[in-house]
């Protein structure tokens, strides 16, 4: 029996010849004996959520009303769909007023019968989007499957990584990227966007806060901890899949010559070079966000505690003066003092270079990854 990360890399092999435009699913269904549906369904999924998709999933149903006639969550869909009222109490009145004494829905489940309409949403955030004039103010942010297979900096096996870039609304220009190693999750996302904040800081030498963030990916799942980054710092986070055309334009680009560059070296890529192309190519036009964070430097500005909240928070136990957090070794000066004891831990997956150590709540320093890093089990 394939575990997770096996089987995702076993479908994706599978419909990689297609997705390069190498073979016809039919030529697959018959050299692998996979059915033509199924080879349709694995890459539809792959499309949709990248590698990640091609997990075995338990069926999802996230806009069930089931106490509500099929009927009324219909007339609202339509109404919501047809109208150009964005304003949720207003429909909620019209709706009210349409349907009469047949209509016995409470406005709790009217506000979340609209807010799970996709294209109700879309309407509403473009509407919102195209008033941004001031940088940022809010930021999109993409999380992109790249049909390609990598050298691993941390072990030999290959990984099939993912896109993170983020956008300025006001201007659409790039702010940050990264390449995630892994399936991408909350937490690599959460950490990607401290990151986005940290760079935007660092370049207009103050803190600067945007005001919402709007992620295109599922795995921005997580609402009480979106809720409590919103309450702590007033930054809305929420899963939103952007209309502009300039946008997919701009990520169908990057893709395609992400795709020519794997090509031209042989289909045979590192992730150094694929982190150097992806630099060069992002930021060719806004050079100004074209550099590295000191994580040293940085750990010493006031406002960067406030910022933790983006992080993975896990408990570890200092044996022989080293942790060890997935699978990989830190050693920090000050551990020696720590062996024996429980420390908290605070890091971000798409950058396992360094981790935060906290003790009783209290900082202590950052750790390194350690030269002898751990292979992958």
């Amino acid at each position: 029996m394939k575990d997770k990360q096996e089987l995702e890399l076993f479908r994706f092999k599978i419909i990689e010849p297609f997705l390069k435009k190498k073979k016809k699913l039919k030529e697959i269904e018959n050299e692998e004996n996979i059915s033509y549906a199924t080879l349709k369904r694995w890459v539809n999924a792959y499309k949709k959520n990248g590698i990640i998709g091609l997990e075995k999933k338990a069926r999802e149903d996230k806009n069930s009303f089931r106490n509500i006639d099929e009927r009324d969550l219909d007339r609202i869909k339509e109404v919501c769909r047809t109208s150009d009222e964005t304003n949720i109490t207003l429909l909620y009145d019209r709706c009210k007023e349409m349907f009469s004494e047949n209509f016995t829905i409470s406005y709790a489940t009217f506000y979340r019968i609209v807010n799970n309409i996709d294209e109700f949403f879309n309407k509403t955030t473009n509407k919102y989007l195209e008033q941004i004039k001031k940088e940022n103010q809010c930021y999109l942010v993409f999380d992109i499957p790249l049909y390609i297979l990598v050298d691993s900096l941390f072990s030999s096996k290959k990984i099939v990584p993912r896109l993170l870039i983020m956008l300025d609304t006001a201007s659409l220009q790039p702010v940050n990227f990264a390449i995630d190693m892994y399936s991408a999750n909350f937490y690599s996302l959460l950490g990607f966007i401290r990151e986005g904040i940290l760079k935007a800081s660092l370049k207009g030498g103050k803190f600067i806060l945007p005001k919402e963030i709007l992620v295109a990916s599922k795995n921005i799942n997580n609402k009480k901890i979106l809720k409590e980054i919103y309450n702590r710092l007033g930054v809305k986070i929420s899963e939103h899949y952007t209309e502009n055309t300039e946008v997919h334009k701009f990520i169908e680009f990057i893709k395609k010559d992400i795709e020519e560059f794997y090509r031209k070296h042989n289909y045979e890529l590192s992730f150094l070079e694929l982190a150097e192309f992806l630099s060069i190519y992002i930021y060719l036009e806004r050079k100004e966000y074209a550099f590295s964070i000191n994580y040293n430097t940085v750990n010493r500005l006031k406002y960067i505690r406030e910022l933790d909240i983006f992080l993975q928070l896990i408990s570890r136990k200092v044996n022989d003066s080293k942790v060890r957090v997935k699978n990989f070794q830190y050693i920090s000066s000050d551990f020696k003092e720590l062996n024996g004891k429980d420390v908290s831990i605070k890091f971000s997956p798409i950058n396992p270079n360094i981790i935060y150590l906290f003790l009783q709540n209290t900082y202590l320093g950052l750790a390194n990854i350690s030269t002898l890093f751990l292979k992958e089990d």
